[in-house]
């Protein structure tokens, strides 16, 4: 996508001693603009020669450069139960092993099936006489049925082998009961899930946001939080997210927000999101997005649920190689806020699409989910 800005350049006005002298006007100056692209993408990681998956990546940046990268795999070939797992790159490009750091919990619980879509920040929170420096949001759900529910888990080290789960859910379905929501022709309601965090005051207030699926529609809820003490922690009324100014793949049609990751710039009052762009293609694998997009606008205006959303860049087939590109995350700092808000670095799943993969033993298109990573060009 290109964004044309147009720069006024002042008129000097040239006066001669003379009255006279007629005033001079320099000729109008060439309009400038400024082309918006990505720089080459970059394989960040893989599970290569297995039936393993890496997806929904958050990416904490550090000081030194180094980057935590935490991200949903499956532990066994072809075994389709999702962990989060863990690995550090080096300011070199090295990287250390992945490892599976949040697993399912015990049978009967809440979260005994899938465990996936991490979003990390830092701050303080307080639970059980321990107050940890990380909080970890989460997607899970229980085996047996189709809806997910978001936890959050702690830790004191962004390279802890594990991290300690708080016990309950701490968003819910929208509808009560444990069984699923029937929405007819034989679906199911997806629940609440893909939550992304970021810090207001680098402790334990946060900006919460999630996907909701349920018999009224798909659509992205945010609320105010406060996990400080999670012994009592709280969380606002939900509401739904601005969706003015997105487009769908037509460029024409309004689209509709899920799955997405947001950071803020709370200098230049911005809040960022990277996106999934609707609707997704029909061939095989049909649940995931051709391309992406990455928007912004006044978090003042975000959080007062007025405004509208500026593209800054859509990301395409033609720009990864890949015909699917989805589950994406900005690198942001670790209490989730980023600075260079207008270029961002982000970090995006690829797959392959039909004919190249068929739902079937080793050629699935889960096995094709890998992480890579670029970055929002503007040159003019």
């Amino acid at each position: 996508m290109v964004r044309h800005l147009f720069y006024i350049i002042g008129i000097w006005l040239f006066c001669s001693c003379s009255d006279s002298t007629p005033e001079e006007k320099p000729p109008t100056p060439p309009k400038q603009t400024t082309t918006t692209t990505i720089s080459e993408p970059e394989f960040v990681f893989g599970f290569l020669g297995e039936d393993k998956y890496s997806y929904c990546p958050s990416a904490l940046k550090q000081e030194d450069g180094s980057v935590h990268l935490f991200f949903c795999g499956n532990p066994e070939n072809r075994i389709m139960v999702d962990n989060i797992f863990h690995i550090k790159i080096n300011p070199d490009g090295s990287q250390t092993a992945p490892k599976s750091v949040l697993q399912p919990g015990v049978a009967g619980t809440w979260d005994d099936h899938h465990t996936c879509d991490p979003s990390v920040i830092e701050g303080r929170f307080s639970w059980n006489n321990t107050t940890y420096r990380y909080a970890m949001f989460f997607l899970s759900n229980m085996y047996g049925v189709y809806y997910n529910e978001i936890g959050i888990a702690f830790s004191n080290s962004l390279d802890a082998d594990s991290w300690v789960k708080y016990p309950n859910q701490i968003v819910r379905k929208t509808w009560s009961g444990n069984a699923d929501q029937e929405i007819g022709g034989g679906g199911k309601s997806w629940g609440v899930g893909q939550p992304s965090a970021v810090s207001l005051d680098k402790q334990g207030k946060v900006l919460l946001t999630y996907t909701i699926g349920d018999i009224g529609g798909t659509r992205i809820a945010w609320a105010e939080a406060d996990f400080s003490n999670m012994d009592n922690y709280t969380i606002n009324t939900p509401m739904t997210i601005v969706q003015s100014g997105l487009s769908a793949i037509d460029n024409q049609s309004r689209d509709y927000t899920c799955n997405s990751e947001f950071a803020i710039n709370q200098e230049t009052d911005k809040i960022v999101m990277i996106r999934p762009v609707q609707p997704m293609p029909g061939d095989y694998p049909a649940y995931l997005n051709s391309s992406l997009e990455i928007d912004y606008m006044n978090l003042s205006d975000f959080m007062n649920q007025s405004g509208s959303w500026t593209p800054i860049y859509r990301i395409t087939p033609a720009d990864t190689g890949y015909p699917r590109n989805h589950n994406a995350t900005l690198l942001r700092d670790n209490f989730g806020h980023i600075q260079d808000w207008e270029e961002p670095v982000f970090y995006f799943t690829v797959s392959k699409a039909a004919p190249d993969v068929h739902p079937s033993g080793s050629n699935h298109a889960e096995w094709t989910y890998h992480i890579w990573k670029s970055k929002i060009v503007k040159s003019q």
